[in-house]
């Protein structure tokens, strides 16, 4: 139902005048009185001036009008304006019958043709390829008559159709063929998967707010989005490709941020999921391999810090501890035979001398004051 704009008292006379039907907070326009017989009704009258005193609100059964529709041609019930705009979409008049058929939802909002009209709307903006207008107006469809329409599922699978034709849209034909922009496609499918989480369809709706983010180079959401699909659809057949596809993105995270030890260990953490989840995938060996090379990629950061301090001067026990650390988290990495190698070395050089362990730098006399460089020993 329709709320007035203005939180006023009518008048009686203003009423009566304005021809308008209005109703108190009852829902009826004679209410029975309380303590007395069932065919003792109380005035209108009484209860517009007990609401005048109380300072209640009105509410107005026909909706309301708009700018568009004061000049459009309309009929005086919900009735007459359904085949009044029926017979004008039957004729392929259809930007016409839209226009008659949003009269009669806001017009008349509780109407049993109300529905019916807001969905013909829906679906006359769809054929006219009108898809965002479409769009919205499916979305009012589910928010005011979800209870009342038939074939809701029809309705997010046009609401799904908009979203990709939104998603594969090419812009600015006329420059180098155009260029696809997915990520205005996100919240589209956003929408559908919040309309019917249960929907048939709702798993591939989520994989495509992460296939938008992903083509449009926002990893991060992408990988949230997938991460969004694995906990909400785990048996879905959309499951093991989101967690495939959630890998890849963190890939070209570490092509643009190869130094980043967080990204690394967020890498393997979901190869480790997958491999757990998906056993038997067809990506299980690529998955191996990748794990391999992340392998070594970390063995070879411990080995640096133990070549590190290798170098520094009266350090080599320090290195010998990085040495062995790297042989035992990475026992298998193809480097444990040179690590092996250098704590040997290192444990030579630790038997030394304390003055044999580091070479003395030749030094040069001081100059004096008064000579330049030309003078200091060769």
């Amino acid at each position: 139902m329709y709320f007035s704009q203005k939180t006023v008292l009518l008048p009686v006379l203003g009423l009566l005048l304005s021809g308008s039907i209005v109703q108190a907070q009852t829902g009826t326009k004679n209410v029975e009185g309380e303590g007395v017989g069932a065919n003792t009704q109380v005035p209108i009258q009484e209860i517009q001036e007990q609401a005048k005193e109380e300072k209640v609100y009105w509410v107005e059964d026909k909706g309301r009008t708009t700018l568009r529709s004061a000049f459009a041609s309309k009929k005086d019930s919900s009735a007459d304006q359904w085949s009044f705009a029926k017979e004008t979409r039957d004729r392929g008049h259809l930007k016409k019958a839209e226009g008659r058929m949003l009269y009669l939802y806001r017009r008349w909002p509780n109407s049993k043709e109300a529905p019916w009209a807001a969905r013909a709307r829906a679906d006359m903006l769809f054929e006219r390829k009108q898809w965002k207008e479409s769009f919205t107006a499916y979305q009012y469809l589910i928010d005011n008559y979800s209870s009342r329409m038939g074939d809701y599922d029809l309705a997010l699978e046009r609401q799904f159709e908009i979203a990709e034709k939104i998603m594969n849209r090419k812009r600015l034909r006329w420059i180098f063929g155009g260029y696809r922009a997915p990520e205005y496609a996100v919240e589209y499918f956003e929408k559908v998967n919040s309309n019917g989480p249960q929907w048939a369809r709702a798993p591939e709706a989520q994989f495509m707010v992460g296939k938008c983010n992903q083509d449009a180079k926002e990893y991060e959401l992408a990988i949230s989005a997938y991460a969004v699909l694995g906990y909400r659809y785990p048996d879905s057949a959309y499951a093991e490709e989101a967690a495939w596809q959630q890998i890849q993105c963190l890939i070209k995270l570490r092509k643009e941020f190869p130094s980043s030890p967080e990204i690394l260990d967020r890498t393997l953490t979901s190869t480790t999921v997958f491999l757990s989840t998906f056993p038997v995938s067809e990506h299980k060996d690529e998955i191996i391999q990748l794990r391999n090379e992340l392998y070594e990629v970390k063995a070879g950061r411990v080995f640096d810090e133990a070549a590190f301090y290798a170098k520094v001067p009266k350090e080599p026990e320090a290195a010998i501890i990085y040495y062995e650390k790297m042989i035992e988290e990475y026992p298998r990495s193809q480097m444990v035979p040179l690590a092996e190698e250098r704590i040997a070395e290192l444990k030579e050089l630790l038997a030394l001398p304390l003055e044999a362990r580091t070479p003395k730098a030749p030094r040069s006399r001081p100059l004096p004051f008064t000579q330049g460089p030309e003078h200091a020993d060769g």
